[in-house]
């Protein structure tokens, strides 16, 4: 049932960072949208939207890494909240990789120098493929105490991509994430 909620919320994250979010958080401008804001932690952006109608709010942090001689993308983190079973709140990790990685090779996430946690690619869309991680907390405070993410990915079989989500900010934004929890 878990994992239901969990690949639910891949698909609600994934549509929730818009196409035309800044590659660089801390030069996105606030959005013209009068129910989005915007708010910047260093590396790390938190997005908050609205609801006109039910008045609530959804917020949702991010970090967009950009290949600098492209200008395309190569990954998409997103971090929510989910309600488990029994209706509390769990924080979920969101990852986007651009079509045409390597599939059966899955992710495999390190923070700094600690264990290596291997993950499958659940599903793809148009925009990419996607794969979903609910935050413990040993993982949520490693990720407030560390300097980076190694994210590595496949090419191909034996060609591995390495990408470096930098944990700058991470802290004061998931607290910014999690007090939107309480509307606070």
């Amino acid at each position: 049932m878990f994992r239901k909620l969990l690949l639910s919320l891949v698909a609600a994250i994934a549509v929730s960072i818009p196409v035309h979010a800044q590659d660089d958080p801390d030069t996105a401008p606030e959005s013209d949208e009068p129910d989005v804001t915007t708010s910047r932690f260093r590396d790390w952006a938190l997005r908050c939207r609205t609801d006109a109608e039910s008045g609530d709010t959804q917020c949702t942090m991010f970090q967009r890494l950009v290949v600098q001689e492209t200008n395309r993308v190569a990954l998409n983190v997103a971090i929510g909240f989910l309600q488990n079973e029994q209706g509390e709140p769990v924080p979920v990790a969101v990852f986007t990789f651009p079509l045409g990685i390597w599939l059966p090779g899955g992710m495999v996430l390190q923070v700094d120098e600690g264990e290596q946690v291997p993950m499958a690619i659940e599903r793809c869309f148009r925009r990419g493929c996607q794969t979903g991680l609910a935050l413990n907390d040993d993982l949520i405070g490693q990720f407030k105490a560390g300097n980076q993410a190694k994210v590595t990915i496949k090419q191909s079989r034996e060609e591995d991509i390495d990408l470096t989500v930098s944990l700058n900010g991470f802290s004061a934004g998931f607290n910014a994430l999690n007090s939107s929890l309480s509307g606070g």
